[in-house]
């Protein structure tokens, strides 16, 4: 059972793989290079390769003969690369922060490319339309260039991209927000009472995972 295989992990916060000191347009990616790992699939098929996170979409994108792919992100269930662990929820790749079998919280880092387009419309076109113009027409690393030795040779000559970063609390069936407003949200009726009392017992910050974590104990109850 290869679901119960990759859930057998206890409070994974240890050190990870140096990551990308700037990420660009020509860089979109969680690491500074391509990183050894390995992918686990719904098939429980795997693929041991060079891997990196590309912050547009949050997709696994890997090394075939010095092509850059993409994998299907259905097919994907877990992405263990050095000590850091992705699991696929949302159709978005999201780190292991801390946690255990039961549940963890992820942290999901995405790149903020509409930082890059927005502008106010023109001619009577609105803004939206004109971004993802601006989007399609941009040179993207790993998208339009997807040759590796081309695109590291082109590191250094994009645009710098701001990085927004959100923590979630994962259980096997259910991606919570880790927002008070949201999380209360996603929870049936029955239960935001309950929530709320939780809450003014445990003092939750929300911005940090090692107390969010305290969320699954509600959750569990």
């Amino acid at each position: 059972m290869i679901r119960k295989i990759l859930f057998c992990f206890i409070a994974l916060c240890g050190a990870t793989i140096t990551m990308a000191q700037e990420v660009t347009t020509m860089w979109p990616y969680i690491y500074s290079d391509f990183q050894s790992g390995t992918v686990y699939f719904k098939d429980q098929q795997t693929l041991v390769a060079p891997v990196n996170v590309h912050l547009l979409k949050s997709a696994l994108h890997y090394l075939e003969n010095d092509q850059i792919k993409e994998a299907k992100s259905s097919d994907i269930v877990l992405v263990q690369v050095g000590y850091d662990r992705y699991y696929m929820r949302n159709s978005q790749l999201m780190r292991v922060v801390v946690g255990d079998s039961v549940g963890f919280v992820a942290e999901l880092v995405t790149a903020d490319f509409n930082a890059l387009t927005e502008s106010g419309g023109a001619y009577g076109s609105s803004s939206n339309v004109q971004a993802t113009r601006k989007l399609s027409s941009m040179e993207i690393g790993g998208v339009s260039i997807t040759n590796h030795i081309e695109l590291k040779n082109r590191k250094d000559g994009g645009a710098m991209l701001p990085l927004a970063k959100k923590y979630y609390i994962v259980t096997e069936d259910q991606v919570y927000s880790a927002n008070k407003k949201e999380f209360e949200s996603q929870l049936p009726t029955e239960k935001r009472d309950a929530f709320k009392q939780f809450i003014k017992q445990h003092k939750i910050k929300w911005n940090q995972p090692d107390s969010l974590i305290t969320l699954l104990e509600f959750l569990k109850g």
